[in-house]
């Protein structure tokens, strides 16, 4: 585990936060925009000043730039729509980084033949013997000119010399000849269908987690290095300038540690320390870990707080059955739960199920009765199958709510899924995220605009028009409420005096863009701490 983090900086920095109107003059100020400042009333202003990370200013024109002195940068933005930047509250972020290099995302591709062109393009760049890697976000109705997955034979012909493997769900996925060669006969439970793998779930195991252990990652710690900084950059030019981890199992955080020591992050990120308590020795690890550590080891940047998903184990709830879990998984997530609550520990579940959220709240009223968790901001995710009185009930415990894009998922049997429309209008806090790898996108404007055109691609309708959201509800439950369910409220969602300068210079108008344009949404610029850390070529 990292080195404990004091979590003082948040506090020290509202001693000394700039106060408008004072004679402090900005480094560098935005204008001539519109800016979304997200706040409580939504305002609208057109100019922004910076001074060092922290935003010093917002306000008309007249008033910021009456701020500047001669060392000021002033930068014209012509119009041009400002928003925070997006808070990423459900991202699988070490998991990405082993892939940024070697990955190809094709959320947005509509031709089968252009996948084939990337993934033979990719082969040029990266040379023989390469992985080439497509995870999440896709599927296999989104292609106008052939429907469906992908042979071995064509991803031999697209990429002779490198073993290729898509991903397409949890327990199915698509490799060529010569990743069936170097990583087939490792996995568990395959059958062979010509050089299509499709991997047997009757286990309930999470078959990508297994097929992890098998790809040659980077060894040395340059590499990882460079890999965590490929995956940075790829997330700021989508927007993302916070991620948050919910359960790291799939390697080591040293490499963003060492970039965090050398301040080379170009997000923020914060992970959760995650368990599987499918059995007494793990779930009684995890509870002797929320008793003897600390619970927020991180600063403003950097660092662990919280207990993330899946600690009730693999037989998880999903959208797949309706069978209950098992007692013994309630009872390892009861042990959790009491030293969370005693120690205060955030947690941020796993529930699709209704009658799984229901039961965890009962363990949490009784736990309550000792250790009072309605100031910790307990998370419930996903909530695919969630209904009314179960939102009411967990609003009233002080629970939170988060939400992924699920790009695999169609609507479920006729059934809202997840219930946005009426998970906004309860007035529970609620954020969004992406869940990516495998099941999603890590684009944020795909998730937003999910919710807001009832999509998950161009002609797949998941929400008819009274279950979808507004164009401004999605937007503040990617920022201004992911900050709150984060404990980041006092620097983070929002472009108010104080906060930290992350934000997004956006390439058209986030309000009047066509509904179904927002997927194709892009930053021309992203800033984090007032650092340019993305421009648009």
């Amino acid at each position: 585990m990292s080195r404990i983090f004091l979590n003082l900086s948040m506090w020290l920095a509202l001693l000394v936060m700039p106060v408008v109107g004072m004679a402090q003059a900005p480094d560098q100020i935005l204008f001539n925009a519109q800016v979304l400042t997200v706040d409580e009333d939504f305002s609208i202003a057109s100019a922004i000043a910076i001074s060092g990370e922290r935003i010093l200013a917002v306000g008309s024109d007249q008033e910021i730039l009456a701020l500047a002195n001669a060392q000021t940068e002033q930068t014209d933005l012509m119009g041009r729509t400002v928003i925070p930047g997006l808070i990423d509250n459900h991202l699988h972020y070490l998991r990405g980084t082993n892939f940024a290099a070697y990955e190809i995302p094709i959320h947005g591709v509509t031709s089968r033949q252009e996948v084939l062109d990337r993934i033979s393009a990719k082969a040029e760049e990266l040379g023989p013997g390469k992985w080439i890697f497509i995870l999440g976000g896709w599927n296999e109705q989104q292609f106008a000119d052939k429907a469906g997955g992908f042979t071995g034979e064509e991803l031999d012909l697209a990429a002779p010399d490198n073993p290729v493997f898509i991903q397409k769900t949890y327990s199915a996925f698509y490799m060529n000849s010569l990743a069936v060669a170097e990583i087939g006969p490792a996995l568990p439970e395959y059958y062979e269908g010509g050089s299509v793998i499709r991997v047997d779930n009757r286990t309930g195991r999470f078959v990508m987690a297994e097929a992890l252990k098998h790809f040659p990652f980077a060894e040395t710690d340059a590499e990882r290095m460079d890999e965590v900084r490929a995956f940075n950059e790829y997330l700021n030019s989508m927007g993302v300038t916070t991620a948050y981890d919910v359960g790291y199992l799939d390697g080591s955080y040293d490499p963003v540690e060492a970039l965090y020591e050398i301040d080379d992050l170009s997000v923020r990120v914060f992970y959760a320390a995650r368990y599987w308590a499918d059995s007494p020795r793990t779930s009684i690890a995890a509870a002797e870990l929320l008793d003897r550590e600390e619970p927020f080891q991180r600063d403003d940047r950097f660092g662990m707080f919280g207990i993330g998903e899946h600690v009730h184990g693999y037989l998880h709830d999903s959208t797949a059955s309706d069978v209950p879990l098992a007692d013994e998984l309630y009872d390892a997530w009861t042990l959790i739960a009491r030293s969370a609550a005693k120690n205060g520990w955030y947690i941020n579940e796993h529930v699709m199920q209704d009658g799984t959220a229901n039961r965890m709240m009962s363990i949490a009223e009784e736990i309550s009765k000792d250790y009072p968790t309605r100031d910790l901001r307990w998370t419930l995710g996903h909530v695919d199958l969630i209904k009314k009185e179960t939102v009411d009930r967990a609003k009233d415990l002080g629970w939170n709510i988060t939400l992924a894009n699920h790009t695999v998922k169609p609507r479920m049997e006729g059934k809202v899924s997840p219930p946005v429309r009426m998970i906004q209008d309860s007035g529970i806090l609620w954020g969004m995220g992406s869940d990516g790898t495998i099941v999603a996108t890590y684009n944020p404007f795909h998730t937003i605009w999910e919710y807001t055109a009832g999509k998950i691609f161009p002609d797949i309708v998941k929400y008819q028009p009274d279950e979808v959201i507004t164009r401004e509800e999605a937007l503040i439950a990617h920022t201004r409420s992911n900050a709150r369910i984060l404990f980041m409220e006092e620097d983070l969602g929002t472009l108010e005096a104080g906060k930290y300068a992350d934000l997004l210079v956006l390439d058209r108008d986030y309000l009047t863009v066509p509904i179904d344009d927002i997927r194709n949404v892009q930053p021309e610029m992203t800033m984090v701490g007032g650092r340019v850390v993305y421009q648009a070529n």
